[in-house]
């Protein structure tokens, strides 16, 4: 007898979905963040470069303006530089609506409509990303992408995370055995303990 699926649901995936996946996926990391500091504090130090008939002396109230205005410039800049490598990476990986179906089963999913294995065992789900908006979940060669606006039932999304971040479940071990200690009675009288009889000779 087959098993039987908890739930299928179709749907349609956009570039608008991969995008998401990018934006949260993709945030700066320790080096990305030291990185944009350096951009910042280099445009900021290209205002000092400035005549100084134009901004004025570096003590008057216009050269801190000027060298924020520098900074915010510049801030801009690496966040369109970001967005548009974003949207190149979602532009590649979706360049088209793609219609999917996603079959849940207890320990795994089952996808057709995608390049991704047919096939996902919770196991091979590396890690999992839960926004207002979608659940991404990631794999060695890939993403899937399960936005909430597919699922009109609340919770269904919350509860696939709960299933594929829960630990398997341990065996039950035996209860241990209590050691009972058995008080002697003070009233009851003494009785030696039987001894062996010698051994008879032969």
């Amino acid at each position: 007898m087959s098993e039987t699926p908890l739930r299928s649901t179709t749907f349609v995936l956009t570039g608008a979905d991969a995008l998401a996946y990018e934006q949260a996926a993709h945030r700066l990391s320790p080096i990305g963040t030291f990185a944009l500091l350096l951009w910042l504090a280099v445009w900021g130090a290209a205002a000092t470069l400035i005549p100084a008939d134009w901004i004025g002396r570096p003590l008057s109230w216009s050269f801190p303006l000027v060298v924020g205005i520098a900074a915010s410039i510049g801030y801009v800049l690496a966040l369109v530089l970001i967005s548009l490598r974003q949207w190149q990476a979602a532009r590649r990986r979706i360049h088209r609506p793609l219609q999917l179906t996603v079959t849940e089963y207890p320990d795994r999913l089952v996808l057709s409509g995608t390049d991704l294995p047919a096939s996902i065992g919770f196991a091979e789900i590396r890690r999992t990303i839960l926004t207002p908006t979608h659940l991404f979940l990631a794999l060695d060669n890939g993403v899937v992408i399960l936005p909430r606006r597919a699922f009109p039932e609340d919770g269904v999304l919350d509860a696939l995370v709960s299933r594929i971040g829960g630990a398997a479940p341990q065996a039950m071990a035996a209860p241990p055995v209590a050691a009972v200690l058995v008080e002697p009675d003070p009233l009851a009288p003494d009785v030696p303990p039987p001894v062996d009889p010698p051994p008879s000779s032969a």
